[in-house]
């Protein structure tokens, strides 16, 4: 044996020791035995302080003074201490015991068991074969949900009854009710008859203040096979509800299988899909109501913001004797306002509604000085047919004629049934239709596989973009020779007033598509599947938002444009500084480009491209010769692109209502109660998204990980490279 192994051997057993166990601001002394192991120092600690649980608590020792602190974890550790003791001259340890996070498992439940230094060294050495730290799942605290007799239950029985569910999930057993109701509820283990199991418990109502409590609690298992399962029996949809209440909250388009998802990680649970989309349905209950009793409460919602948003203008219309939602009409005062600081054209647009009594939004919004969507009125009708397009435009009419006249351009997709209401509704305004639409019709009219599916859609716009009358019959005789009878039959009940630019007759600012209204689609896209009263609400909500949102970071804009309009005007200014310039007259010149001249009327706003006048934005053009005249550029730019009427534009907020879940006023035996419009639903699972024309192109993804086009990316690639 070596000298100094012997030397360390026998000072240990002639010198005794004493240990100093600390924990939670309290001290033990007591002797430190020779021949103690590292379960004997535990069951020590143990015993001093009944109160810690196996398993959950870490160890920390340290002899001198001056030396940090060292984890005390197996006997490797526990022979350490003898060693220190002889090094440093010392027959005293302090021990100091902590608890371990509920997140975390202690090394010491490892180790208090048989063959415990071996696990823990050999879990050491396994490298990445070593076992997992457990994971701690949110159920934890489950556990401690019924735990004595006498608890009480501040939620009466919906409570009792939620919390003995969660109990038994994470206990890992099942029961059955001998008795439930509202006053009383009995419930004894599942395998009572079968292994004679005596668990038992219960709770009754206490009058007196409403709590439900625990009167008898038997709660020790005589069965076999109490264990926490990943699949439970108790895993109804209700325990769904409530955890997944505030997911839902968040996000109420959240889906079913990504919430089992979550379960499964956060809760370790495995759960149905079924049984989650009903739980899911049950949390949008109870969040947002019943769907029928949001109709109620619309008349409310309509005093509510008329009364808090003077100007504002909501119209509800319903059959007189049944009571029954047909159509409602809803603008703000702050939106007609806030128009009048945008340029005068509305795009209008109707969106589907996905909730159970589906139906429609129509739309009108406008683009604000920086290009943003700024919606100005909506109406929810139960389809999208000629006399709800009437009522749309006719309400919409008499709110615009409330404000100063201007002549406001309306932009469609050319629906049947507006193209039919609106020039008896506005019959001196110029409606444009939506070329993006109209291109998509053509090309559907065309077999897949021919070249003409592309070209002559190519040809379309060609003459749809024609600045000038001799440009557009240019391209027409070219359209009308390559498209034959499928073009001329097209073209026959489509008047070139109505897409082309060189025979608008109205303002059009450059705007050829209808893809504004398709934001406000969705914009709106997380409320479609609300409830009716939601659905208005969440829009008032994120309108209220924005409005200060935007109004807000104006305030940090220093340029004279806005940014979006700055950026086009540098862009416009790059083109052609190459380009000369000679003068005409005063405020006539002549730009000599590389392909082409052009004459400029700086005086009349003029360019013998056109773009100026269809875009009411400086060319390229004119801006050459702007800064050839010695001018500012910014005093071309029309006043409905600077700062100054963006802010004007959100000046005007929307107030908050006092509360959207106040019930719905008595007014006594005539008051008027709306009620939810007659619909039958259909067969099979509820559809959330409408179906794609064939023309609506979706974008293709390209992994730039492994290179394919197959619905990943680089982050989400798992490809072997």
């Amino acid at each position: 044996m070596d000298s100094d192994l012997f030397y360390f051997c026998a000072v240990v057993m002639d010198t005794s020791y004493v240990v100093k166990f600390i924990y939670s601001g309290e001290a033990a002394t007591v002797p430190l035995l020779h021949n103690w192991s590292f379960l004997d120092l535990c069951n020590s600690i143990r015993s001093r302080f009944p109160d810690l649980i196996q398993g959950k608590f870490m160890l920390r020792y340290i002899i001198h003074p001056d030396s940090t602190s060292c984890f005390l974890e197996s006997e490797v550790d526990m022979r350490m201490i003898f060693r220190n003791l002889v090094r440093y001259n010392s027959d005293f340890v302090e021990v100091f015991v902590t608890d371990l996070p509920s997140s975390s498992e202690s090394v010491v439940s490892n180790t208090v068991c048989e063959d415990s230094s071996t696990m823990l060294e050999e879990n050491g050495y396994l490298g990445c074969y070593r076992a997992e730290a457990p994971k701690s799942y949110m159920t934890k605290g489950w556990e401690s949900y019924i735990h004595s007799e006498g608890q009480k239950f501040e939620g009466g029985v919906v409570e009792f009854r939620d919390k003995l569910r969660k109990y038994a999930i994470e206990i890992g057993f099942s029961y059955e009710f001998v008795r439930n109701d509202k006053v009383r509820v009995i419930a004894q283990c599942s395998k009572k008859h079968s292994q004679g199991c005596n668990w038992l418990v219960k709770a009754h109502l206490c009058r007196a203040n409403g709590f439900f409590m625990i009167k008898m609690l038997v709660n020790v298992h005589t069965c076999h096979g109490v264990i926490r399962l990943q699949k439970s029996k108790m895993m109804g949809s209700k325990v769904v509800k409530s955890i997944v209440l505030d997911k839902i909250r968040a996000n109420p388009n959240k889906k079913a299988i990504d919430i089992a998802d979550e379960i499964k990680s956060d809760y370790g649970l495995d759960v149905a899909y079924r049984t989650v989309w009903y739980g899911t349905e049950l949390a949008k209950t109870a969040l947002h109501g019943d769907e029928a009793e949001s109709y109620a409460q619309l008349l409310w919602f309509s005093e509510s913001v008329m009364k808090s948003n003077p100007d504002s203008r909501i119209a509800i219309e319903f059959h007189r004797e049944t009571h029954r939602f047909q159509r409602m009409f809803v603008t703000y005062g702050a939106w007609m306002k806030g128009f009048q600081s945008c340029r005068p054209i509305l795009f209008i647009d109707a969106t589907f509604i996905t909730n159970k009594y589906k139906g429609q939004i129509i739309a009108a919004s406008a683009k604000d000085a920086n290009q943003g969507l700024y919606p100005v009125a909506y109406a929810i009708v139960d389809s999208e047919n000629e006399s709800n397009w009437r009522f749309f435009l006719e309400v919409l009419a008499e709110e615009l004629a409330k404000h100063p006249m201007r002549r406001v351009t309306f932009i469609s997709n050319r629906h049947v049934g507006l193209v039919s209401a609106f020039p008896r509704v506005f019959p001196n305004n110029p409606h444009g239709f939506c070329f993006r639409h109209l291109m998509a019709n053509l090309s559907d009219k065309f077999p897949a596989g021919s070249y003409l599916k592309d070209w002559i859609p190519y040809l379309f716009m060609c003459c749809a973009y024609s600045r000038t009358p001799e440009m557009y019959q240019f391209n027409m005789e070219i359209l009308r020779s390559e498209g034959g009878d499928i073009v001329a039959q097209f073209l026959e009940d489509l008047p070139k007033e109505n897409w082309c630019m060189a025979y608008f007759n109205g303002e059009r600012f450059g705007e050829m598509t209808n893809n504004l209204a398709e934001s406000f689609n969705n914009w709106v896209l997380p409320l479609k599947s609300l409830p009716i009263l939601d659905i208005n609400d969440g829009i008032r909500v994120k309108s209220m938002a924005s409005i200060a949102a935007r109004k807000q970071d104006a305030q940090e804009w220093l340029s004279e444009l806005c940014p979006a309009i700055e950026k086009k005007l540098k862009e416009n200014l790059e083109v052609g500084r190459h380009w000369r310039v000679s003068r005409s007259d005063t405020y006539v010149y002549e730009v000599h480009c590389q392909k082409y001249n052009s004459m400029v009327n700086l005086e009349t706003r003029f360019c013998s491209c056109g773009e100026w006048q269809l875009y009411s934005f400086p060319c390229s053009h004119a801006l050459v010769v702007i800064q050839q005249h010695g001018s500012s550029p910014y005093l071309y730019v029309n006043e409905l692109y600077k700062v100054e009427k963006y802010r004007e534009t959100y000046s005007f907020p929307i107030n908050p209502l006092p509360s959207i879940s106040k019930p719905v006023h008595d007014f006594g035996r005539d008051a008027v109660i709306l009620q939810s419009p007659l619909t039958r639903r259909p067969q099979g699972r509820p559809r959330k998204k409408r179906f794609k024309k064939r023309s609506e192109k979706t974008r293709v993804i390209k992994c730039g990980r492994c290179g394919k086009c197959e619905g990943h990316n680089r982050k989400s690639c798992t490809a072997p490279i």
